[in-house]
């Protein structure tokens, strides 16, 4: 049966009623039950026959929309394919903290089943859309403000990173922030972070100095090194979607002008000279000249030949001209390079042109090893390469682009991990040096799904098998190159994730989010 507009207002005053304290109270919060009890969300979830969306747009006219509209349409495009054919029953799309808070009230009184979407960038379906339920796309949460004395960038979490660089640019400043120009602000952060900068401050999550985020309560916190900082320390690494929703970061700024790159690519069959390099690199060289950062990409290209090779070095610090820094002058030496490219621009251009291109179906996923040994990384090529000839062979002559990439994690990345007491991910400088391993995949038809996700799954077996038979095992799993089939909190160590566990319970002890946020990692398993 339907039910009236008025109908549907009256029972939205209801489920907005007061949950007790200051809806923007700074003190640490004691997190009140909802006065919708579990068999009352029952109940009205079955006189509203599904109505979350309609109550949703009572509450918050304007700011929902529906299947078979053009705002709809374009809300539900996503970078990986794979995302796109999840169908919510409607997105809501938020103006201001305040709106976040009213749709969570709404959405968990109805025991409603949602996601949160950023920027849409995680690669697998449902990371931040959800079928038969709610979006809450943040994509109006854009303000940009910098703080009088240039120290602090206070940035809305429907950013992506395109918007900080090209506002912080002119002003000569930066952020530890993500790479890619079209990835959103929210789940860089949340899941660490990898930047041009981390060489000298760490991961995007160690440079945060406060968190905006609404509760399953629909209570507004922050979190800070001085306010909540168990909240502070779980959203460093731990992902919102366990903890609340972070409307707004608070970044450390500094002053920063145009970064130098040097983009080679090499044929693939130089990767036992390169990757040589590269680990030493990672071992002496990053740690020595913490301005630069690297990765390494192998990759088979049938329109480039076969497999190819793509190192991009950055360097904070241009070089003089037509010279090149010394931390990266023995792979620059390498011959015969395909192309070169070097580069002196801002973070904006930088970013620009390592985006990447939206339509395809996507997967990622990862594992750490140390970095102690070239032999290691030289022998995961053989396994990468059988992995390719099988996904060829299954693809029957659609697109499918594998990619073998090696992210460095040095010490002196570890190190400045620690910052502010340190971040959820449950990495020491004891640790290391590491590399992150990861596997990217893009292709074009679904009837490669299941080809992607068992090989995919079992290289990275056969990797962890390797190196710890070697004794150059971590198994660290990096969230935001992580599959869900890949248990990304137990890597982080049995003490880490028994203090998230904790952490989740004091500031959503109906566990609303664990059961009700799909998508993405959840805390529960």
């Amino acid at each position: 049966m339907g039910i009236s507009r008025l109908s549907l207002l009256g029972l939205c005053s209801f489920l907005l009623a007061p949950r007790g304290g200051s809806a923007y109270g700074q003190k640490p919060p004691v997190i009140p039950h909802s006065p919708v009890s579990r068999s009352h969300r029952r109940t009205i979830w079955n006189l509203t026959e599904n109505c979350q969306c309609d109550c949703l747009s009572a509450a918050l006219p304007g700011l929902v929309t529906f299947p078979n509209s053009t705002l709809y349409a374009a809300e539900n495009t996503y970078w990986s394919a794979r995302q796109t054919t999840v169908h919510p029953d409607c997105f809501v799309t938020p103006k201001t903290t305040a709106d976040v808070s009213t749709a969570i009230k709404i959405l968990t009184s109805l025991n409603a089943r949602f996601a949160v979407k950023g920027g849409g960038h995680a690669a697998f379906a449902g990371g931040s859309n959800v079928d038969k339920g709610v979006t809450i796309d943040l994509l109006r949460l854009t303000n940009i403000t910098v703080s009088p004395d240039r120290k602090t960038v206070s940035v809305g979490a429907g950013n992506r990173w395109i918007n900080v660089s090209q506002a912080l640019d002119p002003l000569g400043l930066a952020v530890v922030a993500g790479r890619v120009a079209d990835v959103g602000v929210g789940g860089v952060i949340l899941g660490g972070g990898i930047s041009y900068f981390s060489g000298s401050r760490g991961w995007a999550c160690d440079n945060v100095r406060n968190y905006e985020v609404v509760l399953s309560s629909g209570q507004v916190v922050n979190a800070s090194p001085t306010t909540n900082r168990d909240l502070y320390w779980a959203l460093r690494g731990g992902a919102g979607t366990n903890f609340g929703v972070v409307t707004r970061f608070d970044l450390a700024s500094f002053d920063q002008g145009d970064m130098w790159s040097n983009s080679l690519i090499f044929p693939g069959a130089l990767n036992t000279t390169l990757i040589p390099l590269f680990q030493n690199l990672t071992v002496n060289g990053l740690p020595a000249d913490p301005q630069a950062h690297t990765y390494f990409v192998l990759g088979n290209i049938p329109q480039l030949g076969g497999y190819i090779i793509n190192t991009d070095q950055f360097h904070a610090t241009p070089p003089p001209a037509d010279t090149i820094p010394p931390v990266f002058q023995s792979i620059d030496a390498v011959t015969p390079a395909l192309a070169k490219t070097v580069t002196v621009a801002n973070i904006s251009t930088m970013s620009k042109r390592i985006d990447q291109a939206y339509g395809f179906r996507q997967t990622w996923f990862d594992t750490a090893v140390s970095a102690t040994s070239a032999k290691l990384l030289v022998d995961l090529v053989p396994l990468f390469e059988a992995f390719v000839d099988k996904l060829h062979a299954a693809a029957n002559g659609t697109d499918v682009t594998p990619l073998l990439i090696y992210q460095p994690i040095p010490v002196n990345v570890l190190q400045a991990m620690q910052a502010n007491g340190g971040n959820a991910l449950g990495l020491e400088p004891s640790d290391g040096p590491l590399v992150i391993v990861q596997l990217a995949v893009s292709w074009s038809s679904s009837l490669l799904d299941g080809v992607v996700a068992s090989n995919a799954g079992a290289l990275i077996d056969q990797i962890n098998r390797l190196a710890n038979s070697r004794n150059l095992g971590n198994g660290f799993n990096y969230i935001n190159y992580a599959e869900p089939s890949q248990q990304v909190f137990e890597s982080y160590g049995k003490d880490n994730l028994a203090r998230l566990r904790a952490t989740a319970k004091k500031y959503d002890p109906e566990a609303l989010f664990q059961n009700l946020w799909r998508g993405y990692f959840k805390l529960s398993g």
